[in-house]
């Protein structure tokens, strides 16, 4: 785990090999939020196939491969006819369906 004290240690590590590592102090220190949904329309996956449409609540089947939100383990998403679908990772839930 990184420490705001080491992310300091590795950022004068790094400016003086020349290297830049704003991304990673930015991390340590609390990035901002995720949008997750924007996240997952600037990220497509390939759809996929369900009997039924996902809605609102709707638990997802495990069988469906969610995908990672970089910046969040609460939220991933799976792309249904085309628009992406968003799902608390702790309930397997739906939460937003464009």
């Amino acid at each position: 785990m990184i420490t705001t004290r080491n992310a300091f240690r590795l950022q004068g590590l790094a400016l003086a090999l020349g290297l830049a590592i704003a991304p990673l102090a930015a991390s340590a220190q609390g990035a901002a939020p995720v949008n997750v949904h924007q996240y997952a329309v600037d990220h497509p996956v390939p759809d996929v196939k369900m009997r039924l449409a996902p809605t609102l609540g709707a638990s997802v089947p495990a069988q469906v491969q969610l995908a990672a939100v970089e910046g969040t383990k609460d939220f991933g998403y799976f792309y249904y006819d085309g628009r992406p679908v968003i799902v608390d990772m702790a309930t397997r839930s739906v939460v937003r369906v464009d």
